[in-house]
């Protein structure tokens, strides 16, 4: 395969499409930040979920095809003729059906697979561990990236990859496992602890977790999605390369600023945790306040190793491993763009 050579991507399978950020990822499909590029969707979705049928209708461009992924087989194969590139867009338990997707695209012919990376992994470092670990959310995914990386069909060339991470969304929301989407709504209910801000209320609690003016590197969800769709219309700037997209490096005191000056009126509190009550947490996620456990589709433990490391100013990358230029039609949102659009600033 001759990297230089390749055209845009024409044909995108995307897996994940009703979820969080495969919502964002399936509207810059279809609405692409790059001049003159329209790329044709499918959408693969597994048996008893669908788009909604006037999304369909509205775009000549998406299709939807049903199968059962996981599993992989002929059946996918079948529906992976003709594409050019994957994107999945899957989390959790959806996550190791990456390896069956693969070992279906390898087979099929297609030329690029971008998985579900979109984030920032990092060690988490407990008081008395004698080393760190990694939070089997980021380890699921870290093993999936080495098979991919070291694969046979990848080292001959015959498919090629591209992670795209990026900093913590700001803009997170959680999904019903019973939605479907629809042209109109994109975004689903908001995350009600990691992103207060995003609920409709009078009043707010935000927490803040360890030191609250380190910097630490955020994102926004439809920024994310741009650069992946940038990326499809010039594939040979990311072959088999990991490009990462934080919008912003603020820390958690400047959002609540930001917060208060567009919240126009509504009253916008502060909830502390030091890094030991972060550490303490993580281990015995059963003492974390009710309203995280019981309202966030988001484990305890996660979150506050998350929240806990952006407290210690190290969740950020060097600038120098940030790729802000090579798809300069992706603008980045700021925080308090996102504050004055929300709140009508």
């Amino acid at each position: 395969m001759t990297t230089n050579s390749i055209a845009p991507f024409n044909t995108i399978a995307l897996f994940g499409a009703t979820g969080m950020l495969g919502s964002a990822v399936l509207k810059a499909l279809l609405n692409p930040p790059v001049d003159k590029y329209k790329p044709t969707v499918i959408a693969f979705m597994r048996p008893g979920k669908s788009l909604d049928k006037s999304l369909l209708q509205s775009y000549s461009q998406l299709k939807s095809v049903e199968v059962d992924y996981p599993k992989g087989g002929a059946a996918l194969v079948d529906k992976l003729q003709g594409v050019d590139a994957i994107i999945t867009v899957l989390n959790g338990p959806g996550v190791a059906s990456q390896y069956a997707i693969l070992d279906a695209a390898i087979e099929t012919g297609v030329r690029r697979f971008y998985p579900s990376e979109y984030g920032f992994h990092q060690a988490y470092r407990a008081p008395g561990d004698p080393g760190a670990r990694v939070m089997p959310l980021w380890d699921e995914k870290e093993r999936f990236a080495i098979h991919l990386k070291l694969n046979p069909a990848v080292e001959t060339g015959k498919i090629e990859y591209t992670f795209i991470g990026a900093g913590d969304l700001y803009d997170q929301v959680k999904i019903p496992f019973s939605r479907v989407l629809t042209p109109t709504n994109l975004l689903q209910e908001p995350e009600p602890f990691w992103c207060p801000w995003a609920r409709d209320q009078e009043s707010y609690e935000v927490p803040v977790v360890g030191d609250g003016n380190a910097p630490a590197d955020w994102s926004c969800m439809q920024d994310i999605a741009n650069y992946v769709v940038a990326s499809l219309s010039r594939p040979a700037l990311s072959a088999n390369k990991h490009l990462n997209f934080p919008s912003e490096t603020l820390s958690q005191n400047a959002l609540v600023e930001l917060f208060r000056k567009y919240a126009k009126g509504r009253k916008v509190s502060v909830r502390y945790f030091s890094e030991q009550d972060a550490h303490r947490l993580v281990a015995h996620p059963e003492e974390a306040p009710s309203e995280i456990a019981s309202n966030s589709n988001i484990p305890v433990d996660f979150y506050f190793v998350v929240k806990s490391i952006q407290g210690s100013g190290t969740f950020r990358r060097s600038r120098w491993d940030c790729h802000w230029d090579l798809f300069p039609e992706v603008k980045r949102a700021t925080f308090e763009e996102y504050m004055k659009e929300r709140f009508g600033g």
